[in-house]
């Protein structure tokens, strides 16, 4: 009898050393990663906006719903992108087709424009809000080629806007525009940078 009180006690006792152990080890595991972003140190860190204005408490319940926010928000930007894409390669070849003589086009590559850079930054904010994994490795990655790559598209997608406004000014003043061939090596270089983006997190 004593001998199976004192092998009851020893399971009880392992037993609840290895749940104290389990969540010290839970507690232990960080909830962040290591390197943050800009934007995602303002929104997302322990002292965060997104924790402070809104309901997202720094908890592993709290962290998993973020990576779930995270996979449909990066599932919304690959999809906002294709679609970027096809409207920003609309604009380069109404663009060049307006370029070559035919200006009856320049109203339908004006709205061609404004559809892309509509796209292009609703598609941009889904990545700069969403919500930082749980692990970020050092290494380079495809990620890293996406981010650099768009580091470049992005510059061209705030060039081509005010190339663009001031081509159209030179048109209607002079019927010319010495900024014509800038536009359109931004505009081609703008789309060779996102295409090649979306390229590399897609194969």
């Amino acid at each position: 009898m004593r001998f199976l009180f004192k092998t009851t006690f020893l399971f009880a006792f392992a037993a609840a050393l290895g749940s104290a152990r389990a969540q010290d080890s839970a507690q232990k595991t960080p909830l962040l990663p290591e390197r943050l972003g800009p934007m995602e140190r303002m929104l997302w860190s322990e002292h965060g906006a997104m924790r402070k204005i809104f309901d997202f408490p720094l908890t592993q319940a709290g962290r998993e719903r973020e990576l779930r926010d995270r996979r449909v928000m990066l599932t919304l930007h690959q999809l906002g992108g294709f679609a970027t894409l096809a409207a920003m390669a609309g604009a380069v070849f109404l663009g060049q087709e307006v370029y070559n003589g035919q200006r009856d086009l320049s109203q339908m590559h004006k709205a061609m424009a404004y559809t892309t850079v509509a796209g292009y930054f609703t598609t941009a904010s889904l990545s700069l809000l969403t919500p930082p994994p749980m692990v970020r490795r050092g290494e380079w990655s495809s990620i890293s080629t996406h981010k650099l790559l768009g580091a470049i598209h992005f510059t061209g997608m705030l060039a081509m806007p005010v190339l663009g406004t001031l081509v159209r000014h030179d048109m209607v003043k002079y019927g010319h525009s010495d900024l014509a061939p800038y536009h359109q090596a931004v505009g081609y270089a703008t789309l060779a940078a996102f295409a090649a983006a979306m390229l590399v997190v897609t194969f």
